[in-house]
């Protein structure tokens, strides 16, 4: 049994005089605003084995389908290296190649836009179930491919698929958790997506493309089962004016404690009758046609979605998914004839599961930007110490194999560490309940563009600086990773998604810059 503290939702939810009706255990604080650094206020309550239970169950439905996610991403990294053999059915020069490793990304953020208004339209568990059919039908059109244009047809396919399923997982984990367990239930989904990938590496390593293909299959079906055992989330059964199931789901959340079910359900329909205020404004003055362009631009959005779009292109120019994509041929460029290239991508996906599962488990004790930090500066020395040991190497010997490999292993370990486990949190955690679905798709849309932009122009930038000069990209993108964390990226741990939403109401956008007002109203009451 786990005892926590959880914060009053009462007392930290003010939406103008719309939340009234709900009793307020405790005095706010005079400016009116509570912060992130606060701990005051605090309501004690025990969330029992069946709550924590319950919580598990609906992870588990998530990580299966998590996992079959991952898959697809890995595929073109076993693909693309038997389709060169001189004996393969189909064959493709490198710039087909380039192709057909990068179209899944291009699909992705056509899935992640669709997934905007499934996500409110037919709710988070009913999104996933749906992404779960096209990942199927796109194993089956690449297991049964002739011919190029089949491969490209399935990698569309599941690329859409990995798209609407996005969004829709990490909200659901998101909504549904404790905020003490929303960070390891949350990267657990990026443990899970690592496996998948691990899983695509394994079975390539032993079977041809074809029949990994069909073994593709298995993950969805199972996830598709699982999903109709849980309910849907509480969150978006309030938002249709479905209580009763909305707390009915709840009691099953967390273990029947009827007291914070009955909270819960306040603050959840406080929050609905104040966004509907603020959609009734605004609609005045906004067109209906750019009604999802004004939500967007509303800066207590905006905010967090530039946070977490520039997270995330300085992390995709940090290599953490060229080394996905393209892991057999990259670890051919590197270390040549003196390593088996297919056993060594397996290594690296087997040290990207172990680290995402170490960074998720860390998410308990450390916080986000702590994580990151650590993550991202670590990537940069790692790339850079690369990048410097081939460039100044002289002559190949057998060093190289242990030197070069060891350089690997330690960039995807720190990569994964933290940067690869975030993106999915910040999405979950950072945006506000009445934008999840339309900023949830808009961030991954941004994300899954430059994903494609980034795969496709791999070989050729690699050809033309070479493999010492995609490092220096590398570990220099990382290094401004550090710097933006460090600068930009509110810490969320142990925080409920209604403080972390009151935190972006605020007028600051960096959090070096709220730390520093902080300390001068601190000088303030000192003097």
């Amino acid at each position: 049994m786990l005892n926590y503290q959880n914060v009053n939702y009462a007392e930290i939810t003010q939406v103008e005089n719309i939340c009234d009706d709900i009793e307020n255990n405790n005095a706010h604080k005079k400016d009116g605003c509570n912060t992130l650094d606060d701990s005051s206020g605090l309501a004690t309550y025990t969330s029992n084995s069946k709550g924590i239970l319950a919580q598990c169950l609906v992870s588990g439905a998530v990580l299966l389908l998590a996992a079959g996610g991952g898959m697809p991403i890995g595929y073109s990294a076993i693909l693309l290296p038997q389709l060169g053999e001189e004996n393969s059915t189909i064959r493709v020069d490198r710039e087909l190649g380039s192709w057909i490793a990068s179209v899944h990304s291009l699909a992705t953020p056509v899935g992640s836009l669709l997934s905007g208004p499934l996500l409110d339209g037919i709710g988070r568990r009913g999104s996933l179930q749906l992404s779960a059919i096209p990942l199927c039908t796109g194993w089956i059109i690449m297991g049964v491919s002739t011919n190029v244009p089949y491969l490209l047809t399935g990698r569309i396919v599941s690329g859409l698929a990995v798209g609407l399923m996005s969004v829709p997982a990490q909200v659901l984990l998101a909504e549904m958790s404790d905020p003490r367990l929303r960070g390891i239930l949350t990267g657990l989904s990026l443990v899970f997506y690592c496996f998948g990938i691990l899983l695509v590496y394994a079975l390539g390593a032993s079977f041809t493309w074809d029949v990994v293909a069909f073994c593709g299959i298995i993950l969805p079906l199972m996830a598709l089962i699982a999903f109709t055992l849980i309910p849907e989330s509480p969150v978006w059964l309030v938002r249709q004016a479905k209580l009763k199931k909305a707390r009915k789901a709840l009691l099953w959340l967390r273990g029947g404690n009827t007291d914070q079910v009955n909270t819960e359900i306040a603050i959840l329909e406080a929050r609905v009758k104040a966004d509907l205020a603020r959609k009734i404004i605004s609609t005045s003055y906004t067109d209906q046609m750019f009604s999802a362009i004004s939500t967007i631009l509303d800066p207590t959005i905006l905010k967090p979605l530039i946070i977490i779009n520039v997270f995330n292109i300085l992390l995709l120019s940090s290599g953490t998914y060229i080394i996905v994509f393209y892991a057999v041929e990259l670890i051919s460029n590197i270390g040549g004839e003196n390593i088996n290239n297919y056993f060594a991508a397996v290594i690296t996906a087997v040290i990207r599961l172990l680290f995402t599962l170490i960074g998720s488990t860390l998410l308990l004790f450390l916080g986000r930007r702590s994580l990151g930090i650590l993550s991202a500066f670590g990537s940069g020395v790692a790339s850079l110490f690369l990048a410097g040991y081939i460039l100044t190497r002289k002559e190949s010997s057998s060093i190289d194999v242990y030197v070069v490999g060891v350089c690997l292993l330690m960039y995807v370990a720190a990569n994964s560490l933290g940067l690869m486990v975030l993106p999915g949190i910040m999405g979950g955690e950072l945006l506000p309940q009445r934008a999840r679905g339309i900023g949830g798709a808009f961030s991954f849309f941004v994300f899954n563009m430059f994903t494609f932009a980034v795969t496709k122009i791999f070989p050729m930038i690699s050809e033309a600086v070479g493999i010492p000069g995609i490092f220096i990209i590398f570990g220099s993108s990382a290094l401004l990773e550090t710097a933006f964390i460090y600068v930009a990226l509110p810490e969320t741990k142990n925080r409920t998604l209604q403080e972390i939403e009151d935190y972006f109401q605020q007028k600051n956008l960096l959090w070096v810059t709220r730390l520093r007002e902080k300390r001068k109203h601190k000088s303030k009451d000192y003097k």
